[in-house]
């Protein structure tokens, strides 16, 4: 007993540790990285705040199940989630972003949690916590208010729980499977791709092998029905215009190198639909799993990615296929499970028509954590049995030193070099809480603000950092159709108007743009003012 008892207590140890690395690389320098609040926060901030306070979001809809916001008709539950957090703390960037920062916590007794569920070993499942409490992947997505990350704790808590209905047929654990279901389909749309995974392995472990069986699973079935419906029901309702839009077909791209190939090819059984998406997904599929994209670059969106952040290690990469290796011998019971969940992580981002994408395949760096894991834990046995102590030692401590070698520099780019390069500060929108403090300083002086719609989505930025009263705005709220993009434009709201079309003539009012804005125009450059974010010039200010 006494072993037993020192022997948990090492794990629960082991764990705390896990937790603080966590805790660590969540708080370290969370108010400059990444830079400053992007729209997409904003508005599940402010929807937030908007719930609130009335009960509605911004556009006055009751307790909604999708948030119309920019006419990309969001998941709400992060939201919705946020609203106790916002309620204690107020309204803030921190506190929009302090749910992904419980979410990043939760990932290592998560991890522990299912990896012990799948392998029953408690030392690769310390090690699935020790690789999660120190992922870049992890971070660079739990730092700000991104759904993707809080989809993906659902996902795994429904697969600890799927295994546990497969070991045990409670109606408990089947329960909390579908709630953890139901939760990850509320959170974010790349989840739907993991339903009928889902759907299809319950069914399995359901069917009936007499009807006996088949009455005593009803309510399960009804169960599994209920979470179908309520998941997908509000897509019709809604649509899903933006989900649509970025569907590979739907980019101009893909239709014309089709009809270029046809021009200079004619042979249609060599370039059609078919052999084109075959070759497109594909191509895309294969570049998550590229070292190029998982070592060294990462994802091309400087929100989300910048050269040398890698996303895992150089020696992580190699331990997935030593994991891989050692769970094919070893016949391990739920490889094929974990496999197949890599398998289908990158589907999400590869049907659509962008590059490789660290939100869309977010869930992607959970299987391989599980390979690896599993590949460090068995090859260190092996070498164990095999080799003398020095010469294991200095393997060990050589792959040891190199692990930590690239991961510091990954965080030391991340942390200490991206948030200072200006395509990071214009990608994140950058400016607009300094531009917001200036309007609230000058809002009586003025009777119009013209504020430039160029990029991004300025009017939430105002909504979001003057704490706009919610109930006074879904009365004026008015939202565009949606362009090309799928994406609709709010056109003015109270003094702000968001365009700029400068009349040099108007008294008490004042325009606000990009630099470019007022090259050309017959203005004193001196009188302008300026809204900087570290040595980028953002926004020019001219009142009049």
């Amino acid at each position: 007993m006494g072993r037993v008892r020192q022997y948990k207590y090492k794990i629960s140890f082991l764990l705390i540790i896990c937790l603080i690395i966590s805790i660590f690389f969540s708080l370290y320098k969370i108010d400059q990285v990444p830079p400053c609040l992007n729209a997409d926060e904003a508005a599940h901030g402010y929807n937030a705040y908007s719930m609130l306070k009335t009960g509605r979001d911004e556009y006055g809809n009751f307790l909604p199940t999708r948030l119309v916001s920019f006419l990309d008709y969001k998941l709400p539950l992060y939201s919705y989630l946020s609203i106790p957090i916002i309620a204690i703390f107020g309204l803030s960037d921190f506190s929009t972003r302090f749910l992904n920062i419980l979410v990043a916590l939760s990932f290592v007794p998560l991890m522990y949690w299912l990896s012990n569920e799948l392998f029953n070993n408690k030392k690769i499942s310390i090690l699935a916590s020790f690789f999660v409490s120190c992922s870049p992947w992890v971070f660079i997505l739990t730092r700000h208010a991104h759904e993707g990350a809080l989809s993906s704790a659902f996902i795994l808590l429904s697969l600890i729980y799927l295994i546990k209905f497969h070991k045990q047929r409670s109606l408990l654990n089947f329960i909390v499977c579908n709630g953890a279901l139901l939760g990850a389909g509320f959170s974010y749309h790349t989840a739907r791709l993991f339903f009928p995974v889902f759907v299809f392995i319950q069914l399995y472990l359901l069917f009936p092998k007499n009807r006996k069986i088949f009455r005593n699973n009803l309510l399960m079935y009804l169960i599994l029905f209920i979470t179908v419906i309520f998941t997908f029901y509000p897509d019709f309702h809604y649509g899903a215009n933006r989900v649509a839009n970025l569907f590979y077909l739907r980019n101009s791209g893909f239709q014309s190198r089709l009809l270029e190939y046809r021009t200079e090819h004619g042979n249609p059984f060599v370039h059609n639909v078919i052999t084109e998406s075959i070759r497109d997904v594909s191509f895309r599929y294969l570049q998550q799993l590229s070292p190029d994209f998982l070592i060294i670059n990462g994802d091309k969106n400087w929100r989300f990615g910048f050269q040398n952040i890698g996303l895992i290690t150089p020696i992580e990469y190699l331990f997935i296929f030593v994991g891989i290796g050692y769970m094919l011998l070893r016949k391990e019971r739920y490889r094929w499970f974990v496999g197949l969940f890599m398998i289908i992580s990158p589907l999400p981002n590869a049907l659509t028509w962008q590059d490789a994408s660290i939100t869309r395949s977010y869930f992607l760096i959970f299987p391989m954590i599980f390979f690896t894991s599993y590949g460090v834990y068995y090859l260190y046995k092996d070498l164990s049995n095999n080799l003398q102590r020095n010469k294991l030692y200095l393997i060990s401590t050589s792959l040891i030193i190199l692990f930590c070698f690239f991961l510091y520099n990954s965080f030391d780019v991340y942390f200490n070099h991206y948030p200072k390069r200006a395509l990071t500060i214009r990608a994140w929108q950058c400016g607009y809480k300094e531009l917001v403090q200036y309007i609230a300083d000058n809002y009586s002086k003025f009777e119009t603000f013209y504020i430039t719609d160029r990029h991004g989505q300025p009017y939430i930025f105002l909504l979001y950092y003057l704490q706009y009263d919610p109930e006074k705005y879904q009365k004026m709220a008015k939202i565009s159709a949606p362009d090309k993009y799928g994406f609709g434009q709010i056109y003015k709201f109270d003094k702000f108007v968001f365009d700029i079309n400068v009349n040099l003539k108007a008294k008490k009012q004042v325009f606000i743009g990009y630099p470019e804005a007022f090259n050309d125009m017959p203005i004193d450059k001196n009188k302008i003012k300026h809204i900087k974010v570290g040595t980028e010039d953002i926004f020019w200010i001219w009142e009049t």
